[in-house]
């Protein structure tokens, strides 16, 4: 079956459009749940958008859809930024 994964953060939403067969539910998932990972790793390397002093965090949502546009799964990572004064 094809299963759709959709991506939310700061900048806005990504709709999947075109999907990706997958055994079952659960391997599309898992699969989610695994770009959401990376997700957030690419943005930690881009340079140009990277968390600055100052920011708060990040968030970022993967949603995952069955062929009839049904949400069956969503995962979420939060990371809260606490930055303290420098002592310069």
């Amino acid at each position: 079956m094809r299963y759709f994964t959709d991506f939310t953060d700061d900048r806005g939403l990504s709709l999947d459009e075109e999907g990706l067969p997958f055994a079952d539910r659960h391997e599309a998932c898992l699969s989610a749940t695994e770009a959401l990972i990376e997700a957030v790793h690419d943005r930690l390397r881009v340079r140009a958008d990277r968390p600055a002093p100052g920011d708060a965090g990040l968030v970022l949502e993967a949603r995952v859809r069955d062929a009839t546009g049904s949400t069956i799964f969503r995962a979420r990572l939060t990371l809260d930024l606490d930055w303290q004064p420098s002592d310069g």
